[in-house]
Protein backbone atom coordinates (compact mmCIF):
# COMPACT_ATOMS: atom_id res chain seq x y z
CA UNK A 1 0.00 0.00 0.00
CA UNK A 2 1.18 3.44 -0.78
CA UNK A 3 0.53 6.76 0.88
CA UNK A 4 -2.50 7.54 -1.33
CA UNK A 5 -4.21 4.36 -0.15
CA UNK A 6 -3.67 5.32 3.50
CA UNK A 7 -5.07 8.79 2.82
CA UNK A 8 -8.16 7.33 1.11
CA UNK A 9 -8.76 4.95 4.03
CA UNK A 10 -8.33 7.81 6.51
CA UNK A 11 -10.82 9.96 4.58
CA UNK A 12 -13.33 7.11 4.52
CA UNK A 13 -12.95 6.55 8.27
CA UNK A 14 -13.34 10.31 8.87
CA UNK A 15 -16.48 10.42 6.71
CA UNK A 16 -18.01 7.48 8.59
CA UNK A 17 -17.13 9.16 11.90
CA UNK A 18 -18.85 12.36 10.78
CA UNK A 19 -22.00 10.46 9.78
CA UNK A 20 -22.05 8.58 13.10
CA UNK A 21 -21.54 11.87 14.97
CA UNK A 22 -24.41 13.51 13.08
CA UNK A 23 -26.72 10.60 13.85
CA UNK A 24 -25.75 10.78 17.53
CA UNK A 25 -26.31 14.54 17.53
CA UNK A 26 -29.74 14.14 15.91
CA UNK A 27 -30.76 11.62 18.58
CA UNK A 28 -29.56 13.96 21.34
CA UNK A 29 -31.41 16.95 19.87
CA UNK A 30 -34.59 14.92 19.56
CA UNK A 31 -34.33 13.74 23.16
CA UNK A 32 -33.63 17.32 24.25
CA UNK A 33 -36.74 18.51 22.41
CA UNK A 34 -38.82 15.83 24.10
CA UNK A 35 -37.47 16.86 27.51
CA UNK A 36 -38.19 20.52 26.78
CA UNK A 37 -41.68 19.66 25.60
CA UNK A 38 -42.31 17.65 28.76
CA UNK A 39 -41.00 20.52 30.90
CA UNK A 40 -43.28 22.97 29.11
CA UNK A 41 -46.28 20.68 29.61
CA UNK A 42 -45.39 20.27 33.27
CA UNK A 43 -45.16 24.03 33.77
CA UNK A 44 -48.56 24.68 32.23
CA UNK A 45 -50.05 21.77 34.18
CA UNK A 46 -48.64 23.21 37.40
CA UNK A 47 -50.21 26.58 36.59
CA UNK A 48 -53.55 24.83 35.97
CA UNK A 49 -53.23 22.90 39.23
CA UNK A 50 -52.48 26.06 41.20
CA UNK A 51 -55.41 27.82 39.56
CA UNK A 52 -57.72 24.88 40.27
CA UNK A 53 -56.66 24.90 43.91
CA UNK A 54 -57.39 28.64 44.05
CA UNK A 55 -60.84 28.07 42.55
CA UNK A 56 -61.56 25.24 44.98
CA UNK A 57 -60.48 27.36 47.94
CA UNK A 58 -62.75 30.22 46.82
CA UNK A 59 -65.61 28.24 45.28
CA UNK A 60 -68.37 30.08 47.17
CA UNK A 61 -67.07 33.50 46.17
CA UNK A 62 -66.53 32.43 42.56
CA UNK A 63 -70.09 31.14 42.43
CA UNK A 64 -71.36 34.45 43.78
CA UNK A 65 -69.36 36.68 41.40
CA UNK A 66 -70.46 34.56 38.44
CA UNK A 67 -74.12 34.49 39.48
CA UNK A 68 -75.05 37.79 41.11
CA UNK A 69 -75.39 41.17 39.43
CA UNK A 70 -75.05 43.49 42.43
CA UNK A 71 -71.43 42.96 43.50
CA UNK A 72 -69.23 44.85 45.93
CA UNK A 73 -66.06 46.51 44.62
CA UNK A 74 -64.09 43.69 46.24
CA UNK A 75 -66.15 41.06 44.44
CA UNK A 76 -65.69 42.86 41.11
CA UNK A 77 -61.94 42.96 41.71
CA UNK A 78 -61.95 39.28 42.60
CA UNK A 79 -63.81 38.46 39.38
CA UNK A 80 -61.36 40.65 37.39
CA UNK A 81 -58.37 38.71 38.76
CA UNK A 82 -60.11 35.42 38.04
CA UNK A 83 -60.41 36.49 34.40
CA UNK A 84 -56.77 37.58 34.41
CA UNK A 85 -55.63 34.14 35.57
CA UNK A 86 -57.77 32.39 32.95
CA UNK A 87 -56.46 34.56 30.12
CA UNK A 88 -52.83 34.29 31.25
CA UNK A 89 -53.19 30.52 31.28
CA UNK A 90 -54.97 30.56 27.93
CA UNK A 91 -52.22 32.68 26.37
CA UNK A 92 -49.55 30.27 27.60
CA UNK A 93 -51.52 27.29 26.29
CA UNK A 94 -52.07 29.10 22.97
CA UNK A 95 -48.35 29.69 22.49
CA UNK A 96 -47.47 26.14 23.53
CA UNK A 97 -49.88 24.90 20.88
CA UNK A 98 -48.44 27.28 18.27
CA UNK A 99 -44.95 25.95 19.07
CA UNK A 100 -46.27 22.38 18.67
CA UNK A 101 -45.66 21.60 22.33
CA UNK A 102 -49.35 20.80 22.76
CA UNK A 103 -51.09 17.86 21.05
CA UNK A 104 -54.16 18.67 18.96
CA UNK A 105 -56.45 16.57 21.18
CA UNK A 106 -55.47 18.62 24.24
CA UNK A 107 -55.81 21.89 22.36
CA UNK A 108 -59.32 21.19 21.03
CA UNK A 109 -60.61 20.47 24.53
CA UNK A 110 -58.97 23.59 25.87
CA UNK A 111 -60.57 25.72 23.15
CA UNK A 112 -63.95 24.51 24.39
CA UNK A 113 -62.99 25.59 27.92
CA UNK A 114 -61.95 29.07 26.72
CA UNK A 115 -65.17 29.47 24.72
CA UNK A 116 -67.14 28.63 27.85
CA UNK A 117 -65.17 31.10 29.93
CA UNK A 118 -65.82 33.87 27.42
CA UNK A 119 -69.53 33.47 28.24
CA UNK A 120 -68.97 34.05 31.97
CA UNK A 121 -70.04 37.35 33.55
CA UNK A 122 -67.51 40.12 33.07
CA UNK A 123 -65.26 38.19 30.67
CA UNK A 124 -66.05 40.29 27.61
CA UNK A 125 -65.67 43.56 29.53
CA UNK A 126 -62.38 42.33 31.00
CA UNK A 127 -61.10 41.42 27.54
CA UNK A 128 -62.13 44.76 26.05
CA UNK A 129 -60.22 46.49 28.85
CA UNK A 130 -57.09 44.33 29.09
CA UNK A 131 -56.99 42.30 25.87
CA UNK A 132 -54.68 44.69 23.99
CA UNK A 133 -51.97 44.04 26.61
CA UNK A 134 -51.72 40.39 25.55
CA UNK A 135 -49.68 39.21 22.57
CA UNK A 136 -51.13 40.25 19.22
CA UNK A 137 -51.64 36.74 17.87
CA UNK A 138 -53.37 35.57 21.04
CA UNK A 139 -55.53 38.71 21.13
CA UNK A 140 -56.53 38.12 17.52
CA UNK A 141 -57.52 34.54 18.36
CA UNK A 142 -59.64 35.61 21.37
CA UNK A 143 -61.24 38.38 19.30
CA UNK A 144 -62.17 35.73 16.73
CA UNK A 145 -63.75 33.55 19.41
CA UNK A 146 -65.76 36.54 20.64
CA UNK A 147 -66.99 37.25 17.12
CA UNK A 148 -68.01 33.58 16.77
CA UNK A 149 -69.81 33.72 20.12
CA UNK A 150 -71.66 36.90 19.11
CA UNK A 151 -72.72 35.31 15.83
CA UNK A 152 -73.97 32.21 17.65
CA UNK A 153 -76.00 34.20 20.18
CA UNK A 154 -77.49 36.48 17.51
CA UNK A 155 -78.41 33.46 15.39
CA UNK A 156 -76.41 34.45 12.31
Amino acid sequence: MNLDTYVAIAELVAAVAVVVSLIYLAVQVRQGNRVNSAAARHAISQFALDFSMFKAAHADRLARVNREVDLSPGDLEFRWWNHMMVFLHAETYFHHYALRLMPEKHWSGYVTYVRGHLQSPGARAFWEDVGPAFSADFAQWIDGLLVEASAETSGT
